[in-house]
């Protein structure tokens, strides 16, 4: 399986969110910080409505610091797209969903740099 940019799920979409808010926050501080993983990915796999409004205000300005953040902002709006509200708690088979989004982006995401830097890093 790899990332489905079509799947509807909200627990899908919520877990490719957060990658990319991770991403664009790595970009902006450095992969050596701690990062929102690190301090809420628990909270916003299971309670998203908790969560979701103050990491995406802090994404606002790691977008803006971020060399690429335009681009990534503009897979956090197609990924919002379908995303009507957060919801408040996550079932068990939820958050499961929430965590194959996740790594589904993740992993999309280093397939890029990958490719941009020829296979050296």
């Amino acid at each position: 399986m790899s990332l489905d940019p079509e799947r509807k799920d909200p627990a899908y979409r919520l877990g490719r969110l957060f990658a990319l808010l991770e991403k664009v926050q790595k970009d902006a501080i450095g992969k050596d910080a701690i990062t929102i993983k690190d301090r809420y990915f628990g909270a916003a796999s299971a309670t998203p409505a908790s969560v979701f409004p103050q990491i995406l205000r802090l994404g606002q300005h790691h977008i803006a610091k971020a060399k690429y953040g335009g681009y990534v902002d503009s897979l956090i709006s197609e990924v919002l797209e379908d995303i009507d509200g957060f919801p408040k708690h996550l079932t068990l088979e939820e958050q499961g969903l929430f965590s194959i989004g996740y790594y589904h982006q993740r992993n999309k995401l280093a397939q890029k740099k990958d490719i941009s830097t020829n296979g050296k890093e």
